[in-house]
């Protein structure tokens, strides 16, 4: 392991906070409401329950393998062959969810803030600045996300301000559509908490024992689901049933509502803020598809692939830009993708190395 990639627990909690709070943030009250009504927060928790169900499992499986990183595990329990051909099928997956996040960004930056800015010149800049950052190792990302954390108090601060004019009866009664629109809106809302299996990712590069681990992940975890929970909520109670049907990006018409004094256009600023979010996912996706890529080359220097990983992520959202092609991207990534990568396979590498008694050399526990 090299020092210099070595990351502290403190550290860890903000990465992965950064590697779930992203583009998903502005549309997700939308799209759990579209399933769960009203319970739409309910939906949130609910997620926030499966993802630490997940973590406890990662764990298990990291304890197994303390010192393999995702890449590591799967060619110590299929064989080099197999094993790096997984290896290639999930940096394809990183590559394919940093695609979606530029396209995704793309289209809600030019219709809130730069229609008239080409959307490859948008996608230029954000692929640069993520290379840059990158390209030299996981502490100085590490570092980034500490300080652009900030900006998480503003979204917090804005969103709180629009309890003022709070409805109660908006939600109410509570649990009037069953269990089951609640049960079905944790998949709409999965997507929105996508990213947490990058602990399986960088859990070697971690100044800690497992357990540090695991606890750094459930704080980060709950952060999420009560940060998320409460972005829903508020947007609940500001916009009645008949008015969230017509506004896709919810957080920001929300704030667009606010008129202070000295800002006269606070969705700017809370756009703005957002972009930074955006960006720290983006980090995320292409620092784990360029480890698998260098893994799968035996290679320990992963700049030129994070320069590959960011132009194959720039093409997918050249390609898939527009509203309908994000849309639909959107639930198939959500449907056929997020779930088998993010849950199903780790999950399955779990019950494999238990069934088999497979587990890391010298590795007694």
């Amino acid at each position: 392991m090299i020092a210099k990639k070595e990351i502290t627990q403190f550290q860890l909690i903000f990465l992965l906070i950064h590697s779930q709070v992203g583009v998903g943030v502005i549309t997700l009250p939308f799209d759990v409401f579209m399933t769960a009504k009203g319970d739409s927060w309910m939906s949130v928790l609910l997620t926030g329950v499966i993802i630490q169900m997940a973590i406890f499992l990662f764990g298990a499986l990291m304890m197994r393998f303390p010192s393999s990183h995702l890449y590591g595990i799967v060619q110590s329990l299929f064989g080099k062959w197999i094993g790096k051909m997984i290896v290639i099928l999930y940096s394809m997956y990183f590559i394919a969810i940093g695609g979606h996040i530029l396209a995704k960004f793309v289209y809600i930056l030019k219709a809130w803030m730069m229609p008239q800015t080409p959307a490859w010149l948008i996608l230029v800049l954000m692929a640069l600045t993520a290379v840059y950052i990158v390209k030299d190792d996981l502490q100085l990302m590490a570092r980034f996300f500490v300080l652009s954390s900030v900006v998480l108090i503003g979204f917090i601060g804005l969103a709180a301000y629009a309890l003022k004019d709070a409805n109660l009866t908006f939600i109410l009664p509570v649990g009037t559509n069953g269990v089951l629109p609640v049960i079905q809106g944790t998949g709409e809302g999965l997507y929105a908490f996508q990213g947490f299996e990058l602990l399986l990712v960088i859990h070697p590069f971690v100044q800690s024992g497992k357990k540090g681990v695991i606890k750094a992940a459930t704080i980060a975890n709950i952060f999420i689901t009560l940060f998320y929970s409460f972005l829903v909520l508020t947007c609940l109670l500001f916009f009645s049933p008949e008015e969230f049907k017509l506004v896709p990006e919810p957080v920001l018409y929300l704030v667009k509502a606010f008129s202070f004094r000295i800002i006269e256009r606070p969705d700017l600023l809370f756009t703005s803020m957002w972009i930074v979010l955006v960006a720290s996912a983006f980090m995320n996706t292409i620092y784990a598809s360029s480890l698998g890529l260098s893994n799968v080359m035996n290679s320990n220097k992963i700049k030129n692939y994070v320069i590959i990983t960011a132009c194959l992520c720039f093409l997918l959202a050249v390609i898939f830009n527009g509203n309908y092609e994000v849309v639909s991207i959107s639930r198939i990534y959500n449907k056929f993708i997020v779930f088998p990568f993010a849950l199903g396979l780790p999950i399955l590498f779990l019950l494999i190395s238990i069934i088999f008694n497979k587990k890391e050399r010298g590795n007694s526990g």
